[in-house]
């Protein structure tokens, strides 16, 4: 059987938005997302413990790849647990493990993940390359791939490879002055990321006044309208995004910060409420960690960084 992707896990429908242009007010294309609860005084002191707990694996390979998988579970799904069971070294004494990444909220699970994987970056590469081929099987397992579960499989093996960014060609220069085979790389990316950005894609459009999706597409690529093929939003594929990932990390280092801005800035715009949606977020920060580049600081306020110190 052929694996599917889809655009959430789970997903079956596979019909075509419609691209008419957006006729409704601002207000009803923006994307909703409701500010967290707050966090009781008992449950934060539950998640430093927590926080202690999953810090001090930091010297224990086994129970480090089994954190990494877990942090890639689909909530509450049967189906990943048993794979993860039956990937990991030790499934019954490493469930505690799984069970204090189950408990992260979405502001912490990604510099979790980050942290773990960085942390293995250190051993030998066959144990590496393992934890890559355990990821892929877990994430399709369901035969379902999202283009969140190929962006974090993409980031694990950067991040399990050193996180190296190979050096740029040429000294900073502006977005005006970028090549044609530049630009294209640029939108290619950008076409992958609107799958998920500023909120994760459904491929149904009950109003029919066109998607979101496209709205942030078209902003980030105005740019280059006028003087350069843009390529349609739909017209990529992983493997083109992968080769125009490339082309972006080759780009000079002055310039990847100012394009995640951009990138930032368009969602932004796009969505009601002071923050990003969750897989937005997630989607803007994994690219940081491609392109070697910081986060636009409003972008790092949504998550808990792993701090050391606390922990």
């Amino acid at each position: 059987m052929s694996i599917i992707v889809a655009p959430g896990r789970g997903s079956c429908c596979n019909a075509s938005m419609s691209l008419a242009p957006n006729t409704l007010p601002q207000a009803v294309s923006l994307v909703h997302v409701r500010p967290p609860a707050p966090t009781p005084g008992s449950a934060d002191a539950q998640q430093r413990e927590r926080g202690r707990r999953l810090y001090a694996l930091r010297d224990h390979p086994d129970a480090l790849d089994a954190a990494v998988l877990a942090c890639l579970l689909t909530p509450r799904s049967a189906l990943d647990v048993t794979i993860w069971r039956s990937l990991v070294s030790q499934p019954d004494a490493l469930t505690p493990v799984r069970e204090d990444v189950e408990q992260l909220s979405s502001s912490q699970r990604l510099p979790w993940f980050e942290h773990f994987a960085r942390a293995l970056a250190r051993g030998p590469v066959a144990r590496r390359q393992a934890l890559i081929g355990a990821a892929r099987r877990l994430l399709t397992a369901d035969r379902v791939v999202t283009p969140m579960d190929q962006l974090r499989w993409i980031a694990l093996r950067h991040l399990l490879a050193g996180s190296a960014v190979a050096p740029p060609a040429a000294l900073a220069q502006e977005f005006e002055t970028l090549d044609g085979d530049q630009v294209h790389s640029i939108c290619v990316y950008a076409g992958f990321l609107s799958t998920l950005v500023p909120t994760p894609e459904v491929h149904f459009d009950p109003t029919g006044y066109g998607s979101v999706s496209q709205q942030w597409y078209d902003t980030v690529t105005a740019p280059w309208a006028d003087r350069a093929d843009v390529p349609a939003r739909e017209g990529y594929d992983i493997d083109a995004a992968l080769r125009a990932l490339r082309e972006l990390q080759a780009m000079p280092w002055l310039l990847r910060p100012m394009l995640v801005r951009t990138w930032f800035d368009a969602a932004r715009a796009l969505t009601d409420g002071p923050r990003l949606h969750a897989a937005s977020a997630d989607a803007l920060r994994l690219s940081c960690v491609l392109l070697d580049s910081p986060m636009p600081p409003e972008l790092g306020q949504q998550y808990s960084e792993v701090d050391p110190i606390r922990h």
